[in-house]
């Protein structure tokens, strides 16, 4: 089997971008803000997205965002986002995925909504699911068992 220099050379540029643009998402911090300006990107580009919704005024949701900030620390790698939705900045993400409870972390993989976690959970029990659905996407075990009441056809490409 022979291999070109150039897909070599492809490849590692590819991969060498990958890193660059995660170490920046490290450098602003593990969870970002996501908003409609940039949803569709975030998506596009990843394979596992997890969105916290919460607003200001949320006591819980504030409590409860360290515990997310924690687990998306320790599971932070290329092609997953951890994001943080203001649900009254940006209300039409919210009202696009039918988030009606906050906090709530919205888990898409490959494009689609397939879960939701509503209210605050243990970090170990957060961690274990989140952990799941990354090593789902990346197809590191088998599927992630079990489907969510949310309409997996939800896919905004």
């Amino acid at each position: 089997m022979e291999i070109k220099i150039s897909e070599i050379v492809d490849r590692l540029l590819n991969a060498l971008s990958e890193r660059g643009s995660f170490l920046e998402r490290l450098a602003e911090g593990v969870v970002l803000e996501v908003t409609s300006a940039n949803i569709n990107d975030v998506i596009k580009n990843n394979k596992a997205v997890f969105l916290y919704f919460t607003a200001e005024w949320c006591g819980p949701c504030i409590t409860f965002l360290q515990t997310f900030r924690d687990v998306a620390g320790i599971h932070a790698r290329p092609g997953v986002y951890f994001g943080k939705v203001d649900v009254d900045a940006s209300y039409i993400i919210a009202d696009r995925y039918n988030v009606k409870h906050i906090p709530s972390i919205l888990i898409i993989i490959e494009g689609k909504v397939i879960d939701i976690i509503t209210g605050s959970q243990s970090r170990e029990k957060l961690e274990e699911k989140i952990k799941a659905y990354i090593e789902a996407a990346f197809n590191e075990q088998q599927s992630v068992s079990g489907q969510s009441s949310i309409d997996q056809e939800k896919n905004i490409h």
